[in-house]
């Protein structure tokens, strides 16, 4: 077992879900384990750590198979225990291969050691989500199948502030993220670091569960998570609360690097037009400007955000199915779903709201 500050000299970067901080506030809140159907697994080659999960279901992935689940049901087979990899309830492009400088020999040794264990294993499937940069080839390499699927990142053009990236957008546009930002009565204030307090992260829990509950949708993460991160990852938190008279009501959380801005959880115990946009994207985009960072990646899903210049990114997957007939039709499926998926790409680039030469 490694050490706290041995996890994270491991840890590729500074990103925070990928932190021995994040994965132990996740497994002290039983957000993951055993009763949450994730139970962690690792594998290792030389210095170079693989993880896992052997999971009994499909939520909270973001890259679904439940399709594929059912095809198996109906044939009368078990989809499920499958392995899973990724960082739980988090749709963000991480390494899988844990080390602190990626090499693709290595990480080949490291995805041979889980490919035996998965033949002998139970499992019908194995699943890696989200890949980073470079490790396509390396599950290619072992007949794993890739899949593209979509999310929407902002890139800041090293933008001085919200107005001069307003100024790149067509006048319409501009003029309408103008009037989503007008909040008369309410004041917003945003919060990291020493700032914070685990009963923020109590706030964020309750507004949490309002969203849960109008998206009749389900709390994967538990109050003791929130309050943890919130004492222990506050250095690479942005909290952003909306209070009216003095009283908070409605909040977002983010997470931040060196480089990136990740929009994670919201909510709101009070409906207001356009608050969401304000919350989830235009304080993250502030904050980006502010910071200089790169990217501000807002979730998964959404083609809302594309309006509000975020741009279409292509993000990888990689699965393999035990069953050799399900393994082939989901290649066909993938091949197919594959150019629809470039294609939609093509036009929503020329649905972004920026100006080009000829307006």
């Amino acid at each position: 077992m490694l050490s706290p500050e041995e996890w994270n000299l491991q840890r590729p970067g500074t990103n925070p879900f990928l932190s021995f901080e994040f994965f132990e506030a996740l497994e002290s809140g039983q957000c993951i384990g055993p009763s949450a159907g994730w139970v962690p697994m690792e594998f290792c080659a030389g210095e170079v750590r693989l993880m896992t999960y052997q999971k009994a279901h499909s939520y909270g992935e973001f890259i679904f198979d439940w399709a594929w689940a059912n095809a198996y049901e109906r044939h009368g087979l078990p989809y499920y225990p499958k392995f899973t990899s990724m960082v739980p309830f988090t749709p963000v492009t991480t390494p899988h291969f844990l080390c602190q400088e990626f090499n693709p020999v290595s990480a080949g040794a490291a995805l041979a050691v889980f490919d035996t264990h998965f033949a002998a294993a139970p499992e019908s499937s194995a699943h890696f989500l989200f890949l980073a940069p470079g490790e396509r080839s390396v599950f290619e390499a072992r007949d794993y199948l890739i899949r593209e699927t979509l999310q929407y990142h902002f890139f800041n053009e090293s933008y001085r502030d919200f107005e001069e990236f307003l100024g790149t957008l067509r006048g319409k546009k501009a003029k309408q993220l103008r009037a989503e930002r007008r909040h008369p009565g309410i004041e917003i204030r945003q919060l990291s670091g020493s700032e914070l307090t685990a009963d923020h992260g109590s706030r964020m829990y309750r507004y949490y569960l309002t969203t849960i509950e109008n998206k009749n949708s389900f709390d994967y993460l538990t109050e003791r998570f929130f309050r943890r991160i919130f004492e222990t990852l506050r250095d690479q938190i942005l909290f952003v609360e909306a209070y009216r008279d003095e009283q908070p009501f409605a909040g977002a959380l983010f997470f931040f690097d060196q480089e990136k801005l990740y929009g994670r959880y919201w909510g709101t115990t009070d409906f207001i037009p356009n608050l969401h946009f304000e919350l989830c994207y235009y304080q993250g985009m502030d904050f980006v400007f502010e910071r200089n960072l790169k990217v501000f990646e807002a979730g998964a899903q959404g083609e809302h955000k594309l309006l509000r210049g975020m741009r279409p990114v292509t993000v990888l997957s990689a699965h393999k199915l035990k069953h050799p007939a399900f393994h082939s039709a989901i290649s066909d499926f993938i091949r197919r779903e594959t150019l629809e998926h470039r294609q939609l790409l093509g036009e929503l680039e020329k649905a972004l709201p920026f100006r080009t030469t000829s307006d």
